[in-house]
Protein backbone atom coordinates (compact mmCIF):
# COMPACT_ATOMS: atom_id res chain seq x y z
CA UNK A 1 0.00 0.00 0.00
CA UNK A 2 1.37 3.52 -0.73
CA UNK A 3 2.57 5.74 1.52
CA UNK A 4 1.14 9.31 1.35
CA UNK A 5 2.35 12.09 3.26
CA UNK A 6 -0.09 13.72 5.54
CA UNK A 7 -0.69 17.21 5.60
CA UNK A 8 -1.18 18.34 9.53
CA UNK A 9 -2.75 21.74 8.02
CA UNK A 10 -5.36 19.97 6.02
CA UNK A 11 -6.22 17.50 8.97
CA UNK A 12 -6.26 20.29 11.62
CA UNK A 13 -9.27 21.39 9.98
CA UNK A 14 -11.08 19.02 8.66
CA UNK A 15 -13.79 18.26 10.89
CA UNK A 16 -13.89 21.81 12.26
CA UNK A 17 -15.37 23.30 9.71
CA UNK A 18 -17.28 26.55 12.38
CA UNK A 19 -13.63 26.64 13.54
CA UNK A 20 -12.22 27.37 10.06
CA UNK A 21 -15.24 29.77 9.38
CA UNK A 22 -14.49 31.93 12.14
CA UNK A 23 -10.80 31.86 11.80
CA UNK A 24 -11.74 33.16 7.93
CA UNK A 25 -14.42 35.70 9.37
CA UNK A 26 -11.90 37.43 11.57
CA UNK A 27 -8.95 37.27 8.98
CA UNK A 28 -11.30 39.69 7.06
CA UNK A 29 -12.86 41.64 9.28
CA UNK A 30 -9.06 42.21 10.19
CA UNK A 31 -7.34 42.40 7.39
CA UNK A 32 -10.16 43.72 4.31
CA UNK A 33 -11.08 41.84 1.26
CA UNK A 34 -9.55 44.12 -1.38
CA UNK A 35 -6.05 42.19 -1.68
CA UNK A 36 -7.63 38.46 -0.36
CA UNK A 37 -6.09 36.00 -2.29
CA UNK A 38 -6.68 32.22 -1.58
CA UNK A 39 -3.29 31.15 -1.62
CA UNK A 40 -2.13 33.58 0.75
CA UNK A 41 -4.90 33.71 2.84
CA UNK A 42 -4.84 29.70 3.78
CA UNK A 43 -1.56 29.86 4.92
CA UNK A 44 -2.04 32.66 7.48
CA UNK A 45 -4.69 30.61 8.50
CA UNK A 46 -2.29 27.72 8.73
CA UNK A 47 -4.21 25.31 6.33
CA UNK A 48 -3.22 24.16 3.05
CA UNK A 49 -4.75 25.70 -0.12
CA UNK A 50 -6.63 22.70 -0.98
CA UNK A 51 -8.48 22.36 2.60
CA UNK A 52 -9.71 25.97 1.86
CA UNK A 53 -10.97 25.17 -1.37
CA UNK A 54 -12.49 21.70 -0.63
CA UNK A 55 -14.06 23.68 2.16
CA UNK A 56 -14.82 27.36 0.19
CA UNK A 57 -14.71 26.12 -3.42
CA UNK A 58 -14.20 29.89 -4.47
CA UNK A 59 -12.80 33.43 -2.86
CA UNK A 60 -16.73 34.43 -3.67
CA UNK A 61 -18.15 31.46 -1.82
CA UNK A 62 -15.38 32.49 1.09
CA UNK A 63 -17.06 35.77 1.09
CA UNK A 64 -20.35 34.98 1.05
CA UNK A 65 -19.64 32.66 4.10
CA UNK A 66 -18.11 34.98 6.29
CA UNK A 67 -21.08 37.99 5.39
CA UNK A 68 -23.40 35.21 6.61
CA UNK A 69 -21.33 34.29 9.79
CA UNK A 70 -20.96 38.40 10.32
CA UNK A 71 -24.61 38.71 10.12
CA UNK A 72 -25.35 35.73 12.38
CA UNK A 73 -23.35 36.99 15.22
CA UNK A 74 -25.16 39.85 14.72
CA UNK A 75 -28.25 38.96 15.08
CA UNK A 76 -27.46 36.33 18.28
CA UNK A 77 -26.79 39.80 19.88
CA UNK A 78 -29.94 41.45 18.94
CA UNK A 79 -31.77 38.54 19.97
CA UNK A 80 -29.69 38.55 23.04
CA UNK A 81 -30.73 42.65 23.53
CA UNK A 82 -34.43 41.89 22.84
CA UNK A 83 -35.03 39.27 26.00
CA UNK A 84 -32.75 42.26 28.04
CA UNK A 85 -35.15 45.21 26.17
CA UNK A 86 -38.40 43.26 25.60
CA UNK A 87 -40.51 46.10 25.36
CA UNK A 88 -38.70 49.32 23.74
CA UNK A 89 -37.74 49.26 20.21
CA UNK A 90 -36.59 52.29 20.51
CA UNK A 91 -34.04 51.28 23.75
CA UNK A 92 -33.13 48.46 21.36
CA UNK A 93 -32.00 50.73 18.51
CA UNK A 94 -29.78 52.62 20.53
CA UNK A 95 -28.07 49.24 22.03
CA UNK A 96 -27.34 48.21 18.96
CA UNK A 97 -25.98 51.50 17.74
CA UNK A 98 -24.11 52.22 20.46
CA UNK A 99 -22.44 48.65 20.29
CA UNK A 100 -22.00 49.32 16.33
CA UNK A 101 -19.75 52.35 17.32
CA UNK A 102 -16.95 50.52 19.15
CA UNK A 103 -14.00 49.75 16.92
CA UNK A 104 -14.16 46.33 17.11
CA UNK A 105 -17.76 46.41 15.66
CA UNK A 106 -16.73 49.06 13.16
CA UNK A 107 -14.54 46.11 10.63
CA UNK A 108 -17.90 44.77 9.28
CA UNK A 109 -19.05 48.24 7.66
CA UNK A 110 -15.21 48.64 6.93
CA UNK A 111 -15.90 45.55 4.99
CA UNK A 112 -18.78 46.32 3.42
CA UNK A 113 -17.51 49.83 2.08
CA UNK A 114 -14.91 47.40 0.07
CA UNK A 115 -17.02 44.94 -1.11
CA UNK A 116 -19.79 47.77 -2.39
CA UNK A 117 -17.41 49.79 -4.24
CA UNK A 118 -15.96 46.64 -5.44
CA UNK A 119 -19.35 45.53 -6.43
CA UNK A 120 -20.65 48.88 -7.66
CA UNK A 121 -17.59 48.31 -10.52
CA UNK A 122 -18.50 45.16 -12.18
CA UNK A 123 -21.81 44.36 -13.30
CA UNK A 124 -24.50 43.34 -10.65
CA UNK A 125 -26.10 39.87 -9.92
CA UNK A 126 -28.05 38.29 -7.33
CA UNK A 127 -24.46 36.74 -5.85
CA UNK A 128 -23.91 39.71 -3.57
CA UNK A 129 -27.53 40.95 -2.83
CA UNK A 130 -28.39 38.78 -0.53
CA UNK A 131 -25.12 39.21 1.84
CA UNK A 132 -24.71 42.66 1.36
CA UNK A 133 -29.11 43.86 1.71
CA UNK A 134 -31.53 41.51 1.62
CA UNK A 135 -30.53 38.73 4.11
CA UNK A 136 -30.39 42.36 6.64
CA UNK A 137 -33.25 43.52 5.22
CA UNK A 138 -35.19 40.40 6.42
CA UNK A 139 -33.31 40.12 9.55
CA UNK A 140 -34.54 44.13 10.50
CA UNK A 141 -38.13 43.70 9.30
CA UNK A 142 -38.43 40.94 11.89
CA UNK A 143 -36.99 42.97 14.74
CA UNK A 144 -39.78 45.85 13.72
CA UNK A 145 -41.85 43.91 13.55
CA UNK A 146 -41.68 42.32 16.78
CA UNK A 147 -41.31 45.79 18.60
CA UNK A 148 -45.00 47.11 16.89
CA UNK A 149 -43.86 48.57 14.11
CA UNK A 150 -46.39 48.42 11.73
CA UNK A 151 -46.44 45.12 8.76
CA UNK A 152 -47.06 46.81 5.64
CA UNK A 153 -44.40 49.72 5.92
CA UNK A 154 -41.77 47.58 7.46
CA UNK A 155 -39.56 46.81 4.51
CA UNK A 156 -39.56 50.04 3.74
CA UNK A 157 -38.45 51.08 7.53
CA UNK A 158 -36.00 47.81 7.50
CA UNK A 159 -34.29 49.89 3.98
CA UNK A 160 -34.37 53.48 5.75
CA UNK A 161 -33.03 51.70 8.70
CA UNK A 162 -30.08 49.63 7.30
CA UNK A 163 -29.23 52.93 4.90
CA UNK A 164 -29.03 54.91 8.00
CA UNK A 165 -26.71 53.25 9.85
CA UNK A 166 -24.57 52.40 7.24
CA UNK A 167 -24.57 55.64 5.94
CA UNK A 168 -24.00 57.10 9.36
CA UNK A 169 -21.56 54.55 9.93
CA UNK A 170 -19.57 55.75 6.65
CA UNK A 171 -19.40 59.07 8.10
CA UNK A 172 -18.29 58.18 11.63
CA UNK A 173 -15.32 56.11 10.33
CA UNK A 174 -14.58 59.25 7.90
CA UNK A 175 -15.08 62.19 10.54
CA UNK A 176 -14.69 60.46 14.26
CA UNK A 177 -17.34 63.36 15.14
CA UNK A 178 -19.34 60.97 17.25
CA UNK A 179 -21.67 63.40 18.55
CA UNK A 180 -23.04 64.85 15.25
CA UNK A 181 -23.77 61.46 14.08
CA UNK A 182 -25.31 60.32 17.24
CA UNK A 183 -27.72 63.02 17.18
CA UNK A 184 -28.30 62.01 13.23
CA UNK A 185 -28.90 58.78 14.61
CA UNK A 186 -31.06 60.13 16.90
CA UNK A 187 -33.13 61.57 14.34
CA UNK A 188 -33.68 58.49 12.44
CA UNK A 189 -34.83 56.91 15.90
CA UNK A 190 -37.71 59.73 16.61
CA UNK A 191 -38.73 59.10 12.64
CA UNK A 192 -39.34 55.48 13.43
CA UNK A 193 -40.54 55.78 16.87
CA UNK A 194 -43.54 58.56 15.18
CA UNK A 195 -43.95 55.62 13.06
CA UNK A 196 -45.50 53.13 15.52
CA UNK A 197 -42.39 51.55 16.95
CA UNK A 198 -42.28 50.86 20.22
CA UNK A 199 -40.48 53.22 23.30
CA UNK A 200 -39.60 53.21 26.80
CA UNK A 201 -42.71 55.59 27.01
CA UNK A 202 -44.72 52.34 26.26
CA UNK A 203 -44.02 50.58 29.80
CA UNK A 204 -41.72 53.21 31.84
CA UNK A 205 -40.61 56.67 32.09
CA UNK A 206 -37.13 58.45 31.22
CA UNK A 207 -35.43 59.59 28.01
CA UNK A 208 -33.71 57.72 25.76
CA UNK A 209 -30.57 58.25 23.42
CA UNK A 210 -26.90 57.52 23.75
CA UNK A 211 -25.38 56.72 26.88
CA UNK A 212 -29.21 55.89 28.41
CA UNK A 213 -28.70 52.05 27.40
CA UNK A 214 -26.59 50.72 29.67
CA UNK A 215 -23.82 49.89 27.54
CA UNK A 216 -20.46 49.36 28.45
CA UNK A 217 -18.20 50.86 26.03
CA UNK A 218 -15.11 48.63 24.86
Amino acid sequence: MENKKVDRRTVRYQHVRPELLEAATQYVLDHGVSDLSLRPFAQALGVSHATLIHHFATKQALINEVLGRIRLEFEQTLQADELRLPDSGEELLWSTWRRLCRPREQRQFQVLFELAANFGRTDRSSEMEHPLVGDWIEMTIGALARHGYPAARARVAATFLLAQVRGLQLDLLATGEQARVDDAFAMTVRTLVADGLTTRGDCSSGPVGPGTTGEDEQ
